[in-house]
């Protein structure tokens, strides 16, 4: 069975690339990558049915990375390449990816290009769909009240105010301060910066966390999360029994979510999270700040982070 899956995999991703008009180099390159993956994982004993790249998660490419780097000494460079395939094959599957921002992997230092960033018009249309109804079934108009503002606050934190992905799933709710619009930004458990919201933004989280059934609310000032796993079979927001707490809403399912709504918007397949981030630095950098507000504004630790957006915006803004 394992065979056909494979075959299967190849198959449909080597169609996709084409269609996406990869060169045959590339293709070739991307396919051999995915097939040494999948026979890994055939000699780790994984499982491998029908559903196998749905039930694979963020420890499994771990593992497989660390593989790549330790055991077969593999250069960044290199690892870097296989970590695009697998992404891209997930992409094909129109699945979210369990790679994608959650392992760090040292990237190549590759010039940013238009495609990196969100127009001012998706903008505007992705928070006109994410705040209405349009395009939902009666069944999803029945929930979508529950989670409206949190999916507007998840949007609004990553664009309007440069959170990354693992930033925005660590925030706990001793991190928030409604009575100060301020929310406190931690790495490693250390906080790092503070970032201000803006009053409209601040009553969007107030009214999700309000939005929230007391019983299963996050707790204010605690180790709770702040955005919280939605259980859309009973219609409420998710409760961990194991943890005794809120159940977290996790990065995959973030993923998912800006996956369905820029569907949901019409927008150009593939925008995610990153995008989000990218177009709020280059906003920075057009509107004048020094690199040593925007290096705390969005945590980066060196120059050298902000070298591509200022590259860009040199090359390919500033100059047009």
């Amino acid at each position: 069975m394992s065979t056909t899956i494979l075959e299967k995999t190849k198959q449909h991703f080597m169609d996709y690339l084409l269609q996406k008009g990869r060169k045959p180099s590339t293709i070739k390159r991307y396919i051999y990558d995915i097939v040494y993956f999948f026979n890994w994982l055939k000699n780790t004993q994984k499982t491998i049915d029908t559903n196998i790249w749905e039930s694979l998660n963020k420890e499994i490419f771990k593992s497989f990375l660390c593989h790549l780097k330790n055991e077969r000494h593999y250069s960044d460079k290199t690892i870097h390449r296989i970590y695009i395939a697998l992404n891209k094959l997930y992409e094909s599957l129109d699945l979210p990816s369990p790679i994608e921002s959650v392992i760090q992997i040292d990237q190549p230092n590759r010039s940013l290009r238009e495609q990196d960033f969100i127009s001012t018009k998706e903008v505007k249309r992705l928070k006109e769909v994410i705040s209405s109804l349009e395009g939902l079934t009666d069944k999803q108009k029945a929930t979508r009240p529950m989670i409206l503002e949190r999916n507007v606050s998840i949007v609004t934190l990553l664009l309007d105010y440069g959170l990354s992905l693992k930033e925005l799933v660590s925030l706990r709710m001793e991190h928030v301060h409604f009575e100060n619009n301020t929310l406190s930004i931690s790495e490693d458990s250390i906080v790092n910066r503070t970032i201000h919201l803006k009053e409209e933004d601040k009553l969007h989280l107030y009214n999700y966390y309000k939005t929230i059934p007391e019983s299963v609310r996050p707790k204010y000032h605690s180790n709770d999360p702040l955005f919280v796993a939605f259980d859309f079979t009973r219609r409420t927001y998710h409760w961990s029994y194991d943890d005794d707490a809120p159940k977290f809403l996790t990065e995959i399912s973030i993923q998912k979510m800006i996956r369905l709504e820029v569907k949901r918007a019409n927008l150009r397949k593939g925008i995610a999270a990153q995008h989000f981030r990218n177009t709020h630095i280059l906003k920075q950098i057009q509107e004048k700040n020094s690199p040593e507000k925007i290096m705390l504004q969005v945590g980066f630790k060196s120059n050298l982070s902000l070298k591509r957006y200022y590259d860009y915006y040199t090359y390919c803004i500033a100059n047009t």
